[in-house]
């Protein structure tokens, strides 16, 4: 017991330092997308598999409130007389409020492009015909 809960502490650390790491390389991702005005979505390859990432940037996203809140506000709105349209839009243009969203960066991998495809099946045709050429059965 006392080995799988230390292995299991270890595996917490090494999370730990794998979250902090890929943080960091958020940021700087954040930083050189900011200073460089990238952003949206970007195509890249790494250990020859294909991803894209989206870059969010200086994004807000504005909250809305339920219909109850609403009317609970205009409810409370005091006197009565004084509920016009006017005052209800006013009332509900308090609730809404605009609040910052965090900067992102988000990977995943996709199907490569048609030209790889294209590559990898010249090449293919290529090999297939030095077997044929060399006709040991294997490549020259």
């Amino acid at each position: 017991m006392d080995s799988l809960l230390a292995w299991h502490e270890e595996a917490k650390a090494e999370l730990k330092a794998a979250t902090d790491r890929k943080k960091a390389l958020e940021k700087q991702i954040l930083e050189l997308a900011k200073k460089e005005r990238i952003s949206g979505e970007i195509a890249f390859n790494y250990a020859g598999r294909y991803f894209k990432a989206n870059i969010n940037i200086d994004r807000t996203r504005t909250k809305l409130p339920t219909k109850d809140e609403v009317i609970e506000q205009i409810r409370k709105m005091l006197p009565e007389e004084e509920q016009t349209v006017d005052n209800a839009r006013k009332v509900y243009e308090g609730l809404t409020k605009q609040a910052p969203m965090s900067d992102s960066v988000t990977t995943k991998e996709v199907e490569p492009p048609r030209e790889v495809f294209k590559q990898k099946e010249e090449e293919e045709v290529k090999a297939a015909l030095q077997v044929k050429e060399d006709g040991s059965g294997r490549a020259a």
